[in-house]
């Protein structure tokens, strides 16, 4: 084994703009249209949609004439402006709160009032809120106000969703008339917005159910009454995203959106992440990529989420995420691979002083494939693979070594199109092939190699070795002075410290001291640099004669 094990970040290579009109296809008929056509019910194409069910709304709404007349008759009742027993005025005059309060009523909320002011506590939460909501949005992150037409606030119905429509759900906001003008690339609407009348059997119940789909409904009213929606194909994405996003953002200590990320990183039989676009416009996924927002807001600000908006307004949404990203000095392209290694770092891989901070709270990539023994040559391959999707691979090498492999493609076109790959790992250099280091070379062959990257990682795993006696583990630098290996030997000891992502932190070449007759090596916790190293997990290798010793410690900073 290699004194120093090599650690290769991503290849993050900017490439071509090179977007394609494949996506403005007239003939874009939506999944659960089809659906609908092949006889499943309302409720069943619903399903996927428990967080919001604005963006299959739409659809359905889109393509009514494509509709069976038995579902235009649920679709039309469905979409009837609800008529509620009374309604209030919020605090601040913003919102129109509808609600029943007779108790033959199946979307009546309770009825306490300890305030005493006549109206229900939960309608004054409602009202209180969507104000909260409403000023934060707009007045603090600077987004434009909805459109609210003559009656001058924007208005909310209080239902039993469940009652409400075939599939329960946190909220929906639904499109009423255009109010656009005619030259406008995206159509403005005029809509109101949905919300539980108690959030009774949510993953996120009670009032901070009612928070969080507060955020996501009320910014779903500024996408469509302020930016537009221009109708296109595999827009819907970026508003179901963003409104998940701005839950996190409004009210940062509910994560109501750790609910949904399952499905963007575990592989299962029924929901298969690697085969989902990043613009993928459909189902539970829209929801998770929530994440694309937390990414976006670490890496430049808040604001630039603000900014793809304002391209919107002109632009496909997949046309406006670049340009604003352009503005900053970066790409698409560049960022889907930064977002390829974010997802990588979570779970026990977490990174919180690089990535997501709350990331080892994230579940982890599943692999596409089992780890496999790497003898001498390895080879990953898969055909029909969409655009935008990432795939994972791992071989161990070595002893304990595992090298993850991240494909992933990185293509800002947006089309249905099918491509392939064929990772080839090798144990000594070949033609046409690239350095991992340790002894390793890849070649990535693709239908197109300049939208195809490869992210080779070292991650070691390495289990405690009972050769080895770590002492003080967990190393609190507030209570020893040093980290001590008790080791079977008094020779020289190469002594080699990584991070978690294997980033190289210490190394060193020392000899052991006598302790009780025993042979210890110490680490003060310091670098090369001789600076304090954070708290975290940290990987140690010993390496003397003929042996190497492996193993983890947890330091923490006092």
């Amino acid at each position: 084994m290699n004194k120093v094990i090599s650690y290769i970040t991503a290849l993050l290579i900017c490439i071509g703009y090179n977007l394609s009109a494949q996506y403005y296809s007239d003939d874009y008929r939506p999944d659960i249209i089809q659906m609908l056509n092949e006889g499943k019910s309302l409720q069943d194409v619903l399903l996927p949609y428990e967080k919001c069910l604005t963006a299959p709304m739409m659809e359905i709404k889109a393509h009514f004439d494509k509709l069976p007349p038995s579902v235009q008759m649920e679709v039309n009742e469905m979409f009837s402006l609800p008529v509620m027993e009374t309604s209030m005025i919020s605090p601040d005059g913003l919102f129109k709160i509808h609600y029943d309060t007779s108790a033959s009523s199946p979307h009546t909320p309770s009825l306490i009032d300890e305030s005493g002011n006549g109206i229900p506590d939960y309608i004054d939460s409602v009202a209180s809120i969507f104000d909260h909501v409403w000023h934060y949005q707009i007045d603090v992150l600077g987004y434009e106000s909805p459109y609210i037409g003559d009656s001058g606030c924007y208005h909310v119905y209080v239902v039993n969703m469940r009652v409400r429509f075939p599939r329960p759900s946190y909220g929906a906001t639904i499109l009423l008339e255009p109010v656009s003008d005619e030259d406008e690339y995206a159509t403005r609407y005029k809509t109101y917005s949905y919300v539980d009348h108690k959030y009774e059997g949510f993953a996120t119940p009670g009032l901070d159910g009612l928070r969080v789909t507060a955020a996501h409904e009320f910014h779903h009213a500024i996408q469509f009454g302020a930016y537009g929606h221009s109708g296109a194909a595999h827009s819907l994405f970026f508003y179901e995203i963003t409104s998940t996003w701005m839950e996190d953002v409004v009210y940062p200590d509910i994560n109501d959106y750790y609910n949904y990320l399952r499905h963007l990183f575990v592989e299962t039989h029924t929901n298969r992440p690697y085969r989902i676009p990043f613009y993928h416009s459909s189902g539970i996924h829209m929801y998770a990529r929530a994440i694309w927002g937390i990414m976006m807001e670490r890496r430049y600000n808040r604001h630039i989420m603000r900014e793809k908006w304002e391209y919107i307004r002109h632009s496909h949404p997949i046309d406006a995420i670049d340009l604003a990203l352009r503005n900053h000095g970066s790409t698409l392209e560049q960022e889907l691979a930064e977002f390829y290694l974010w997802k990588f770092y979570t779970g026990s891989r977490a990174r919180p002083d690089k990535y997501f901070i709350d990331g080892a709270d994230y579940p982890m990539l599943s692999k596409k494939t089992p780890v496999i023994q790497h003898l001498g040559e390895s080879m990953f391959r898969d055909v029909n693979v969409l655009i935008q999707t990432l795939h994972v691979h791992a071989v161990t090498a070595g002893e304990q070594d595992t090298v993850y492999f991240l494909v992933g493609n990185v293509e800002n076109a947006l089309t249905d199109g099918e491509e392939f790959y064929e990772l080839t790992v090798f144990s000594e250099r070949q033609p046409d092939t690239l350095p991992i280091g340790n002894g390793l070379w890849y070649r990535l062959e693709s239908s197109d190699s300049s939208v195809w990257k490869v992210f080779p990682l070292y991650m070691e795993t390495p289990v405690a070795d009972d050769r080895v006696l770590v002492y003080p583990n967990p190393f609190r630098t507030g209570q020893a002075s040093s980290l001590s290996f008790v080791i079977d030997t008094s020779d020289e000891v190469d002594l080699t410290i990584f991070s978690s992502d294997m980033r190289l932190v210490f190394n060193d070449t020392v000899n052991p001291e006598s302790s009780f007759d025993r042979s210890v090596v110490r680490w003060n916790g310091l670098d090369n640099r001789n600076r304090p190293v954070a708290s975290g997990v940290y990987l140690y290798v010993l390496q003397y004669n003929d042996a190497v010793r492996k193993g983890k410690v947890t330091l923490i900073r006092e």
